[in-house]
């Protein structure tokens, strides 16, 4: 029997030996409503007072029992209380109260300092003196596609939205258990998990959690193949001391406790960096059995267990991942998101402004460059972009254009830094990190250890350190816990994966060797046998694997392709150290990247655009543009390669990605459908009068319920009817949709498409403005539509019914909506409907609400 219920069943026998006089007093001290407290027998009471004060419920009833002075039966629940629950005694609560203050301590030790930027951790800051405020957001606009995250960013962008506080992570309406907050790699979810543990430490948040055990997966990863219990996990990465034997009493004691909200003793734990886990969780569907939390399982067990709600139920969970590692946590196991986001436009440019206040040739440098610009989204690319452009600015030098040229700067900026820059064992030593940046890469892993180091070649990571490279690309990841063993990381991803490309360059000027020909048999389709030495070759093999990597090595291959250019090559001179007689030109592998355009769907062929433009080649945007010079386009004689060009172009532009016209362009479902992409980044898509047909409707719904910049949706004057309305609203019904404005004027719909919106806008749903004039909607379709204007869940703010053929009995039924749900809508237009006196009555009392700030345009 779960232990809310033992407690019930304690109560009741409590009230049933009440006497008739004395129960009739003790129910008058319940803070119940006069209604509910006149008619409330014994079961409603016990019932009452543990909903009310879940594990205080005991503590509650004896209260009452002395104010009506019933001694004797409060000292008998007193005595029973504790062997029901398995509960802890007044010592056992002195010495609970003594560990908490203990972990506390020990907690905000270990948080307080932090090392800042790309400095050792040996050299650290008080946190509070560093954090900088980070963009979190309730919920993720649905769980990312699976391409890289740098490409994600240039597709989503950052949009401006209301930011929360650390400590308000998990403030929900509803119960929740399981937290999952997701972010690019950089963009600070690790300083939140710091902050949010600091915080509470300290005695500032989250007060009424009891127990936080904050776990690291990079150092959970080191006990891979061991077996452990919950509490000999937390003694062996959190804390160990004589307090923390209380870990085993109080686990026991929660372990038939079934959510959070009752649960005695109030834990956390934090699972951090769940992209970087080696661990293979398995979190699939099964028969649900709870474990003895006492008995030792393999850690990689344990920890799916507990994610999946079979070992501790009563324990929240707090799971941070990049969002490509998301999709390994089935939505299931998932009860609220949170995200992460970096700087949006007006940080960036104030951040830029604050370091160049004289130079806004600088800044505006930085802006014409769209994947620099983005890129600045995170905070570290902004400090890396500003450290480079300030040294070419004191140099003379010109500002670098690509993401290559940008990261070749960045390299040999702190090469030259180095006391040993011209020495061969500097150069060595870069070689080295490069082999560990590849094959580390290949092996999708951004976090290392010293065995990694000794199988690139690093066997004296201390004796790298002379290398100025060494320590400014390249750091020592701080531990929880002194005793553990050192951990490795590229400062950001980007930098792992630049690296990576030098050493494929680096292997095939200096060993005659490609490196990329061992992954040549895990691709599909077939390849030629014999092996190629040439720079073409590279590029094709490179090509191919990132074609089958889901996105991972998109960036890889632009740093590749970017490498090629002799002008990278001459910067980076003896450390690349090109044959005297080396001559490459980048046609035959643009001619590659051409052919393989033609093949694949626009969306696909954005970063192979990416890649072009590291290759300084715009013939396919050149060409499009004289398609747009031209007037409208014909969809019948443009070629699958210009549209994937029209997709790029449109993307850097500022007023499509504003406000996005189908008609300019293409007014068919082909054109529709190939610049799909277009209408997932912009902010507003105005498909108006384009003709729409189910298959376009299926394809928006797609749209709507991924990741994307779209809030207004414009589609008025199509004929959608009721079909395929429904075949839209699949897409709106999706939580991970984020459509603010919806317009459907004269789209042919009635009362069934009123039905399907009313399900759409009665479930949580982020609509905000819904305009469905000139539809015959009648007062069947208002009545129908009604129905989600009354649910709690609908948050609709304008709606729009201007002649809709509306009568009164729709309005009426309109009206009674409101009044049961009055707080949300804000304007309503009814304007060329015939209404009615009574009508207009019903939402003029509906006005009058003081809950209600309704204004009607009739």
């Amino acid at each position: 029997m779960a232990l809310d219920m033992k407690i019930k069943g304690l109560l009741l026998e409590t009230l049933e030996d009440l006497e008739q006089e004395d129960f009739k007093k003790f129910r008058y001290y319940m803070d119940l409503p006069k209604s509910k407290k006149e008619n409330a027998d014994r079961t409603d009471i016990a019932e009452q007072l543990a909903k009310m004060h879940g594990k205080n419920a005991g503590e509650k009833t004896i209260e009452i029992l002395e104010k009506i002075n019933n001694y004797n039966l409060a000292q008998k629940l007193r005595n029973d209380l504790p062997h029901i629950t398995g509960s802890i005694s007044s010592v056992d609560n002195e010495q609970i109260g003594k560990f908490k203050r203990e972990l506390q301590e020990n907690l905000r030790q270990i948080y307080l300092n932090v090392p800042e930027g790309n400095t050792e951790y040996s050299w650290q800051k008080p946190l509070e003196n560093i954090y900088t405020k980070l963009n979190i957001t309730r919920g993720v606009a649905g769980l990312p596609d699976k391409q890289h995250e740098v490409l994600q960013m240039e597709m989503c962008g950052v949009a401006e939205e209301e930011s929360i506080q650390p400590c308000d992570i998990f403030q929900s309406q509803e119960p929740l258990r399981t937290m999952l907050t997701v972010g690019f790699a950089g963009i600070g979810k690790t300083f939140l998990v710091r902050k949010f543990v600091l915080d509470w430490a300290s005695g500032e948040t989250n007060t009424d959690v009891d127990f936080i055990f904050p776990f690291a997966f990079r150092e959970l990863n080191l006990e891979e193949g061991k077996s452990f219990s919950l509490a000999e996990l937390i003694r062996h990465s959190v804390w160990e001391s004589e307090a923390i034997k209380m870990v085993d009493h109080i686990l026991v004691s929660l372990q038939e406790s079934d959510n959070y909200q009752s649960s005695e003793i109030k834990l956390l734990f934090v699972l951090d960096g769940l992209d970087e886990s080696h661990l293979i969780l398995d979190l699939s569907d099964e028969p649900k059995k709870r474990l003895d939390v006492t008995r030792a399982y393999p850690v990689e067990v344990l920890l799916a267990h507990l994610i999946k709600g079979n070992l501790l139920p009563c324990a929240r969970v707090w799971i941070t991942t990049r969002p490509q590692a998301a999709h390994d946590i089935p939505p299931r196991l998932v009860d609220g998101r949170t995200e992460v986001k970096g700087f949006n436009d007006s940080q960036r440019m104030d951040y830029f402004r604050k370091r160049f206040p004289a130079e806004e040739d600088v800044v505006k440098h930085i802006q014409k460059s769209p994947t620099i610009f983005i890129m600045c989204h995170l905070p570290i690319f902004c400090w890396l972009t500003a450290s480079v452009l300030q040294d070419c600015r004191d140099a003379g030098k010109e500002l670098p254009e690509t993401l290559t040229e940008m990261y070749t700067e960045f390299l040999l900026y702190h090469l030259d830094k180095s006391k040993e820059r011209d020495s061969r064992k500097s150069t060595e030593y870069v070689k080295a990190l490069a082999k560990l940046a590849f094959q580390q890469l290949m092996k999708k892993q951004q976090i290392f250890y010293e065995r990694d180091l000794r199988e690139s070649g690093l066997d004296d990571p201390q004796g790298a350190k002379h290398s100025g490279v060494f320590t400014v690309v390249f750091k020592e990841v701080p531990p929880l816990k002194k005793y553990q063993r050192k951990m490795f990381q590229f400062i950001h991803l980007t930098v792992q994966e630049y690296m990576a490309a030098l050493y494929v360059m680096m292997s095939l000027f200096q060993d005659d060797t490609n490196v990329l020909d061992d992954y040549v048999w895990t691709l599909k389709g077939p390849l030629l046998l014999w092996k190629r030495k040439q720079l073409t070759w590279v590029h094709e093999v490179a090509i191919r694997i990132a074609s089958e990597r889901e996105g991972n090595l998109d960036l890889f291959l632009r740093f590749l392709l970017g490498l090629s250019l002799q002008s990278n090559q001459d910067l980076l001179g003896e450390l690349l150290k090109v044959p005297k007689n080396y001559r490459h030109s980048n046609a035959e592998t643009v001619r590659l990247i051409k052919r393989r355009i033609k093949r694949n769907s626009p969306e696909e062929n954005i970063n192979l655009f990416y890649c072009l433009k590291e290759l300084k080649d715009e013939s396919l945007l050149e060409q499009m543009q004289q398609y747009l010079k031209g007037g409208k386009l014909s969809t019948e004689d443009l070629p699958p390669a210009m549209w994937s060009a029209l997709v790029f172009f449109l993307r850097a532009s500022d007023e499509a990605m504003s406000c996005f016209h189908l008609w300019k362009y293409a007014r068919s479902e082909k054109g529709l459908l190939m610049l799909l992409p277009v209408v997932k980044a912009s902010q507003k898509s105005v498909l108006e009068s384009c003709n729409l047909s189910k298959k376009s409707c299926e394809a928006l719904a797609s749209v709507l319920s991924s990741p994307g910049s779209l809030r207004e949706l414009e589609l008025s004057w199509n004929d959608l009817y009721d079909d395929r309305l429904e075949a839209l609203a699949a897409g709106l019904a999706k939580p991970q949709c984020t459509l603010q404005v919806l317009r459907l004027r004269e789209c042919q719909l009635s009362k069934k498409s009123c039905e399907v919106l009313a399900s759409v806008l009665s479930s949580p749903c982020s609509l905000r403005e819904l305009d469905l004039g000139f539809n015959d909607l009648c007062d069947d379709g208002l009545e129908a539509l009604a129905a989600g204007l009354a649910k709690p869940q609908c948050t609709l703010q304008v709606l729009e019914l201007v002649d809709c053929k509306i009568g009164t009995r729709g309005c009426v039924s309109l009206a009674k909506a409101l009044r049961s749900n009055p707080s949300h809508l804000q304007q309503l237009s009814l304007g060329f409907n015939d209404i009615g006196q009574e009508g207009k009555r019903a939402l003029e009392e509906v006005q009058m609400d003081s809950r209600c700030s309704l204004k009607v345009k009739w």
